[in-house]
């Protein structure tokens, strides 16, 4: 079975809001673009054989990941979620889906096999963050496999969806998937991968 990678992305200028106190408008849209463009070079490499997508309301975006070798995909349903379940309707309907965040500065082909690795003994792995509380990935044995809960509190939630659906759920700690950034206590973690 082929893997799907999907990743959701704001447009350059609108990412990374939560971090205005910490960084110049110009400087968070130059880290959303080194975010992304190192997720995408780690999703694409040969050694995953996976097809990857990213779902952007921004032209730029899109045409930014055409250029990194994926597929590019305009949001067809207006919110986060709504988008990435129009995008996930795209995909081939019995194969793994891997949902992934755009701003991971320490991911590596390891990590991604070894959550892959994971979803051999459960339906649904999730990647929390270093708080344990939130899903910086998602993989689903299949899309559409349970509704989509990303936002604050979203690796119980994900947790929650997967139980009522009778759904074996992994949770995963992989270093190079809980190194996000969102606020500006985690820009530690872009010196710790330069």
């Amino acid at each position: 079975m082929a893997l799907s990678i999907l990743i959701p992305a704001k447009g350059f200028r609108e990412g990374k809001s939560r971090l205005a106190d910490a960084l110049s408008a110009q400087a968070r849209e130059a880290l959303c673009r080194r975010l992304l463009d190192h997720v995408l070079h780690v999703a694409t490499d040969p050694a995953l054989a996976a097809s990857v997508h990213v779902v952007s309301p921004c032209d730029e975006v899109r045409c930014f990941a055409m250029e990194r070798g994926a597929t590019a995909h305009a949001d067809r349903a207006p919110g986060h979620v709504p988008a990435l379940e129009a995008a996930m309707r795209m995909l081939p309907p019995h194969d793994p889906v891997l949902i992934l965040s755009a701003d991971l500065p320490l991911l590596t082909v390891d990590d991604l096999h070894a959550m892959i690795a994971d979803g051999t003994d459960a339906a649904v792995v999730v990647a929390t963050d270093e708080a344990g509380e939130g899903s910086n990935a998602l993989l689903l044995a299949r899309p559409g496999l349970m509704p989509l809960r990303f936002g604050t509190g979203s690796c119980a939630a994900h947790r929650r969806e997967a139980q009522l659906a009778n759904l074996s759920v992994h949770i995963a700690r992989h270093p190079g998937l809980m190194a996000d950034i969102d606020l500006p206590q985690h820009l530690k973690n872009l010196t710790i991968g330069a």
